[in-house]
């Protein structure tokens, strides 16, 4: 007895210095996470830049040169999407957020246009696919916003977050004439940008279809009523079979119909690896949309099963001093500080600056100010 008692106990230390062994050998064949993510950051993106950002917009052509500023596309949708490159300054010294452009002024401390690259569909996707990097950051941007404003955005967006691969902003005839009159009618150009996004869906159905066939690591960030452009568009296309086409699907202030976001809500969750939705109470674009609409936003804050939701209202700061609607965040450094993580793949409980929130609040979790 006394030497099979002995013989258990000799065996029992043996499978725990075995799995302490496992273990120990499997913690030092795997890479630190600074290794990790100075592998995937090649460029340290530490002074100024001009960097390529792709663009697919269905907006109709208005000028005959080749440049990428307000007069280039406007407020119509085209038959036809056009596809190309715009090289774009990225100043050095740029407040986070702020996207000021002068094409005359310091290079260090001004956004500005460099060229334009005109390309077919065809040669847009080989240009992407050529990419050394396995990402593709896809831009969807909101109402009222014009293609060259949608070009800077997705620029600066890159460059904060010092992201890898290939950026392309998918640009739909969102805006308004610049004309005092244009300016004013707030409600009526509201009403042609929301015809003008659901227009869209089929364009970037195929567009998103062709995109994520080229066998890259696709994210997805969607501002405002670029949501009326996006989410049918991914339900639809996940309806159809084809499942985690994309790897992060990032949901910023959704200006979309809350009951309607319910309702495709399955399909959307067989699309992505992970939905991250950036969400406030006191955005007073959506408050105002849902007065239009006459029903809640998905924006405002609400728990949807297999959805991060986080309210960001501690930290709607506006951007030198301009803004403050509660609904132009998605640009700012903390929340670019949060997409950095969730690009790198950390979970909601692991990033900086979230906790949880309340049982009885719409939002699963606060991003801390």
């Amino acid at each position: 007895m006394n030497i099979t008692k002995q013989n258990k106990k000799h065996s029992t230390f043996l499978i725990f210095f075995s799995f302490l062994f496992l273990i120990n050998l499997l913690v030092s064949c795997s890479p630190k996470i600074g290794e990790q993510i100075n592998k995937r950051i090649v460029d340290p993106f530490d002074e100024t830049k001009i960097l390529n950002v792709h663009f697919v917009t269905t907006r109709r052509e208005m000028s005959v040169k080749d440049n990428c500023d307000s007069a280039s596309f406007g407020f119509i949708t085209d038959i036809n999407p056009h596809y190309g490159i715009c090289l774009v300054n990225i100043p050095s010294k740029h407040i986070i957020g702020d996207i000021s452009f002068d094409n005359a002024q310091d290079k260090n401390q001004f956004f500005q246009f460099k060229g334009r690259i005109n390309t077919d569909d065809k040669e847009f996707l080989n240009k992407i696919k050529s990419s050394t990097s396995e990402e593709v950051l896809v831009f969807v941007h909101g109402f009222n916003v014009n293609f060259d404003e949608a070009v800077l955005r997705a620029g600066q967006i890159k460059y904060d977050l010092k992201f890898p691969g290939e950026v392309v902003v998918y640009s739909w005839p969102a805006g308004a004439d610049a004309g005092i009159l244009g300016q004013v009618m707030v409600k009526s150009t509201y009403d042609l940008n929301f015809t003008e996004a659901k227009i869209n869906r089929e364009p970037f159905s195929k567009f998103l279809t062709d995109i994520t066939g080229l066998g890259k690591k696709i994210h997805l960030v969607v501002h405002s009523m670029g949501h009326q452009v996006v989410l049918p568009s991914v339900a639809s296309i996940a309806k159809q079979g084809k499942s985690k086409f994309l790897s992060e699907l990032i949901l910023n202030a959704p200006d979309f119909d809350k009951n309607e976001f319910e309702s495709i809500l399955s399909d959307l969750t067989k699309s992505s690896e992970r939905i991250t939705l950036y969400c406030s109470p006191g955005d007073n674009a959506l408050v105002a949309s849902q007065k239009v609409n006459g029903a809640p936003r998905a924006g405002m804050c609400f728990k949807y099963s297999g959805v991060d939701v986080i309210n960001v209202n501690e930290v709607d700061d506006p951007v030198l001093g301009v803004g403050g609607l509660g609904h132009g965040y998605y640009s700012s450094r903390p929340i670019l500080t949060d997409i950095y993580q969730v690009l790198m793949g950390v979970s909601v409980e692991r990033r900086l600056f979230i906790r949880k929130s309340g049982p009885k609040n719409g939002e699963n979790f606060v991003l801390r100010k």
